[in-house]
């Protein structure tokens, strides 16, 4: 026992030691710009093929010509492949904005549809599409630069806030009393997601039992490169008046 004891405990320590070693080489590589010719560098200085503009430069980052008017953000979305797909299908589709079924008290203490609505921040208001049984919601976001953890890259944690709003979307359509509570939210973070771009969150409710509601979602960039993914459990409380009943909004949505 003592030496299973022992065994566990030189690998748990060499371990840790490899995992601290390797995230202080990162850390010291990002500040020392030794990353140059990277993944990270050729996402963050990702150009448009035409006009050879640049997205986003982090030596820059108060340039005004990296400004875009709203027209111009709109234009762009609505230039997107899926996003064309969808609004040629209203059979299937129903595009909503995000924020549909949230009353005026709630949105103006809303993190996301208040705090991050504002310039440089989620640049347009995030547009919903929902299927017609109501169980695939697509998000399409734009993400200013100041939503940033390292330089020129989307903080984790306003992916995971992201997840959270728009994940209980499908789980909110479906759940008694169309309302409830966030039970737990994983994520898995597979590539860097750099600012000043589109990105599409799609969500799906994987299974519904009572007042239990499992969604997948993923997020992905305008190529198809699936940039991270997360799974969470959604539960509609049993106390009626713990949370609004949205019955007449959410639940009333039809195609």
């Amino acid at each position: 026992m003592s030496w299973i004891k022992s065994t566990f405990v030189k690998k748990f320590l060499y371990a840790n030691a490899f995992a601290l070693t390797g995230a202080g080489l990162a850390l010291y590589g990002l500040s020392k710009g030794s990353f140059k010719d990277t993944i990270i560098e050729k996402l963050l200085l990702k150009r448009n093929a035409n006009d050879n503009e640049v997205y986003w430069d982090p030596s820059n980052p108060s340039d005004e010509k990296q400004k875009k008017p709203l027209k111009e953000l709109e234009a762009e979305i609505s230039n997107v492949e899926l996003v064309r797909e969808m609004r040629n299908n209203p059979n299937i589709w129903k595009e909503l904005p995000m924020s549909y079924g949230l009353g005026h008290e709630i949105k103006s203490t809303s993190f996301v549809h208040n705090t991050l609505n504002q310039p440089d921040h989620l640049l347009l208001e995030p547009v919903m599409f929902i299927d017609k049984e109501k169980q695939n919601v697509t998000f399409i976001f734009y993400i200013g630069k100041k939503l940033c953890g390292h330089p020129g890259i989307t903080h984790g944690g306003i992916q995971a806030i992201l997840y959270d709003e728009a994940m209980a979307r499908p789980a909110l359509l479906n759940l008694p009393r169309n309302t409830g509570f966030t039970a737990y939210l994983n994520i898995t973070y597979k590539v860097p997601v750099v600012v000043n771009q589109i990105l599409i969150m799609k969500c799906i409710l994987k299974e519904l039992k009572g007042r239990k509601a499992l969604v997948t979602a993923s997020i992905e960039n305008t190529d198809g490169l699936v940039l991270s993914t997360a799974e969470s459990l959604f539960i509609s409380p049993r106390d009626p008046t713990i949370l609004a009943d949205n019955t007449a909004t959410l639940g009333s949505i039809k195609h």
